[in-house]
């Protein structure tokens, strides 16, 4: 049964539902701007296997809103302390902006954490940066959405008119195009920035040094001590997180990494439950 409870931090009070399963604990952690709803259709897979818990991280979702706190370390911090009160060491999927958290928290706190997995999430600032650059028009119109007060209709029609670049498209083209009419992403992201506070995405396209503050592949990745799974989005594809040289670099400085490269999946489907449960119990960790 999924259930939906609060876990306040003493900062902030975070919402996550939680599959009511036995087994060891998985944490899945969702990109910016998005929920723990962008798991919902693949919670099964995993709760078929382990006691699943997904989060909305602060600002997001029904999480509490802290203006002005919403640099990764702040994340990160909310996710240890969440961490700390589950019944022992984690599994953790990360998403994205999800990812970043899981490796700051997994560096910062190895004893938290089992096993990490990195869904395309970029693994160095520099490549954080400038996927932010390539994105900043497409951020600041979902930071205009999220602070107009539109109805979840209007925010429907306006989403599917928004100009993409979307997997095989290398230009922009409406959203509906490159998604279809109908596609499930339109509703997700509509409900996803009625809720969303606007100042999550100006920390991120306007305060990029303070907010990404912390994030040092040199000192994050030799401090992981768990088995690591790099799922890294087909590089032939628009919208990557996760580059070439950040794999690279991450196979030298993790000290137990395996890499996949998802062949046909773009940035927003980078996280593939069977290669996730295969990995996860390749390594033993089972329910």
């Amino acid at each position: 049964m999924l259930q939906e409870h609060f876990f306040d931090t003493g900062t902030v009070r975070i919402n996550y539902a939680e599959e009511l399963a036995s087994g060891a604990p998985l944490v899945l952690i969702h990109g910016g701007s998005a929920s723990w709803q962008t798991f919902a259709t693949i919670i099964p897979d995993f709760a078929a296997r382990w006691h699943v818990y997904a989060l909305d991280l602060r600002g997001h979702g029904r999480s509490g809103r802290v203006a002005g706190r919403y640099r990764l370390q702040d994340y990160a911090d909310d996710l240890a302390a969440f961490l700390q009160h589950l019944t022992g060491p984690a599994m953790l999927v990360g998403h994205s902006l999800g990812g970043m958290v899981a490796v700051m928290t997994a560096g910062q706190h190895p004893q938290l954490v089992r096993a990490l997995v990195i869904g395309d999430a970029p693994l160095t600032r520099a490549t954080w940066q400038q996927m932010l650059q390539d994105q900043r028009t497409q951020l600041c119109t979902w930071r205009d959405l999220a602070s107009a007060g539109l109805s979840e209709v209007e925010l429907l029609a306006t989403l599917k008119e928004l100009p993409v670049i979307w997997g095989e498209h290398t230009s922009p083209v409406p959203a509906r195009v490159a998604l279809g009419e109908d596609a499930d992403w339109f509703r997700e992201m509509a409900a996803n920035l009625r809720q969303l506070d606007p100042d999550m995405l100006t920390a991120l396209v306007d305060e990029f040094e303070q907010t990404g503050a912390g994030y040092e592949p040199h000192v994050l990745l030799p401090a992981i001590t768990c088995p690591v799974l790099l799922l890294q989005a087909d590089p032939a594809l628009a919208g990557l997180g996760m580059s070439e040289a950040d794999v690279a670099q991450a196979l030298t400085l993790l000290p137990d990494a395996t890499h996949v490269q998802l062949q046909g999946l773009h940035h927003g489907f980078a996280v593939e439950p069977a290669r996730v449960c295969h990995f996860l119990e390749q390594c033993g960790l089972r329910a």
